[in-house]
């Protein structure tokens, strides 16, 4: 599989990493038990995606957090994530992806798209509720990460192309 990926300033990468680190603390399943995954929202995705050249629209400079967002993953089981809002320059660039890089599936096209950050996957419903607890007990949840750079991951090869 094939992304492009808006990648996180080094402060707000800290914040998602910080509550990476809460749901691993109150052992809960988290992006933090990987160690090699980064912070980011996924516009597009897809098997044959290329590496795109150019853009005709601006990158984002923040993204807004909706709150957090749920995702089935199976019975029983959710991808827990931070929601990010489809202001206008987020969907104008989101556009501008899949015009300048087309082959992504469905779910990232314009208009199916629900942008966010992964905080877990497949976590248990029954966990749920302490995973929101976690969440919300020390500190707010983010209003806002700041947007750090454009990326390209092919995830056969492993290899990250860094976008203009």
């Amino acid at each position: 599989m094939r992304s492009i990926e808006l990648v996180l300033d080094d402060p707000s990468d800290a914040v998602v990493r910080t509550l990476w680190q809460t749901l691993v603390a109150a052992e809960l399943p988290s992006l933090g038990h990987s160690g090699t995954n980064d912070p980011h929202v996924t516009l597009a995705a897809g098997e044959t995606l290329p590496v795109p050249t150019g853009f005709d629209t601006a990158l984002p400079a923040e993204l807004r957090v909706a709150g957090v967002l749920l995702f089935p993953a199976g019975p029983g089981r959710h991808v827990l994530g931070l929601g990010v809002v489809v202001d206008e320059p987020l969907a104008r660039f989101h556009q501008a992806v899949h015009r300048a890089a087309p082959g992504s599936l469905d779910p990232a096209a314009p208009g199916r798209w629900a942008p966010h950050v992964t905080l877990a996957r497949r976590i248990r419903d029954v966990d749920l509720p302490a995973a929101l607890r976690a969440l919300t007990a020390a500190r707010p949840l983010p209003e806002v990460l700041t947007v750090g750079a454009l990326r390209h991951w092919d995830g056969q090869a492993k290899v990250v192309t860094h976008l203009p």
